[in-house]
């Protein structure tokens, strides 16, 4: 069984795994229901899952296998992600918009630019932000970039979140303050060649 790791109030996470390769898990108490940020792939979370008691909500924040592995081994109510995700797990609500729900603390959940997979989503609880690998880069003709837009885009949805730290995967800290990551995607975007599309790292 996995150890829960608590954060604040209601809310706590699954630490990651290399071997196998599984992503954070985040949970959030809400009055209704527990909701999980990414389900990881370790076939110990669902175990850990379990003795959660309370009815379970999902949003998945893409459909790398190391995010969504465990999805048809949690019974879930309801299940949010992006439309290219939807591809991957075949159900759920598809989140194209920003939506907000209320549930002892006011849930956001949205889409969020990213370079490193299509059709992410991010999801808020007051002053935390779970974002899956939204920040990281991804590989293009055998090296490491970034899309110089959707970066663009991604840093301008990160600004305007409310969130004091962001929860990122697969980072050693995974709680990381806001205005780090800000900072640093920042100075990745300064770099950026006017005449190129990518970001080259």
């Amino acid at each position: 069984m996995s150890e829960i790791f608590k954060i604040a109030n209601r809310l706590s996470y699954i630490k990651a795994t290399e071997n196998p390769l599984s992503a954070d898990v985040g949970i959030f108490e809400g009055d209704e229901f527990c909701w999980i940020f990414d389900v990881g792939a370790d076939e110990s979370v669902p175990t850990s899952l379990s003795e959660i008691k309370k009815p379970k909500n999902a949003v998945i924040s893409h459909f790398h296998p190391d995010h969504m592995g465990n999805l048809e081994y949690v019974d879930f109510r309801e299940v949010y992600l992006g439309a290219n995700t939807f591809k991957y797990a075949k159900r759920g609500t598809v989140v194209s918009e920003d939506i907000f729900i209320d549930d002892g603390e006011k849930i956001h959940v949205f889409p969020l630019p990213s370079s490193h997979a299509k059709g992410s989503l991010g999801m808020e609880i007051g002053e935390f932000a779970f974002l899956g690998d939204a920040t990281y880069a991804t590989m293009k003709q055998g090296r490491v970039c970034y899309n110089a837009s959707v970066l663009k885009e991604e840093i301008a949805v990160l600004k305007n979140l409310s969130a004091k730290f962001f929860l990122i995967s697969h980072d050693e800290k995974f709680i990381r303050p806001k205005e780090e990551i800000l900072a640093e995607l920042e100075e990745i975007y300064s770099k950026r060649d006017p005449k190129e599309s990518f970001i080259w790292i």
